[in-house]
């Protein structure tokens, strides 16, 4: 698979099997995530690795999921296998303005889970503060974001944007994520 393969196939899935992720692969993300572009080179993030199942556990409540879809938090045997967190250290860039690095390597995170046949789901609507105290992260570490990972039990694809960015499940239980055009996004000069 090249990287415009891994584009096009990447999308979040919420709905996952019930299968371990090899730990050297989540250490494989976050390798990908150590090299990936961050502003001034000044590499501010930091990456804690969740598998354990107790706390997966406790994590999960801290999480909201596909607000498009009236079932779209994952059932107790769907829950991801594992989650990332990314984190803002705050003695690296005191400024606290973390996103364009977070944005940078979760999507280097996830590029690499679609080549390692892994589902992912970037989530952003979570309880940062709760999340922070459940992994006891010292007052420099800022939660920014959690990656979702596990094997996908749903699948999830591209279709055209009819007027609703809203993403659908349709009769086949596949989720369909509306894309603008490319002659909508295109600005010609």
């Amino acid at each position: 698979m090249n990287v415009y393969e891994a584009i096009q196939k990447r999308r979040a899935i919420r709905k996952f099997e019930r299968k371990d992720i090899d730990h050297n692969d989540l250490v494989k993300l976050i390798e990908c995530a150590r090299v990936a572009a961050y502003g001034a080179n000044m590499q501010p993030l930091k990456f804690a690795i969740i598998e354990d199942k107790v706390m997966l556990d406790k994590i999960f409540p801290c999480t909201k999921w596909a607000a498009y879809l009236p079932e779209g938090t994952p059932a107790e045997n769907e829950r991801p296998a594992a989650y990332i967190a990314v984190l803002g250290d705050k003695s690296i860039k005191a400024s606290g303005l973390f996103e364009v690095d977070a944005g940078s390597a979760v999507a280097t995170m996830m590029l690499e889970a679609v080549e390692l046949g892994l589902g992912s789901c970037w989530l952003g609507a979570i309880d940062k503060e709760s999340i922070k105290r459940l992994l006891g992260l010292d007052e420099n570490l800022t939660v920014l974001y959690l990656l979702a990972l596990g094997y996908p039990a749903q699948e999830s694809r591209v279709c055209d944007m009819n007027g609703d960015i809203k993403y659908f499940e349709d009769e086949n239980k596949v989720i369909n994520v509306p894309k603008r055009s490319l002659d909508d996004i295109i600005v010609k000069l």
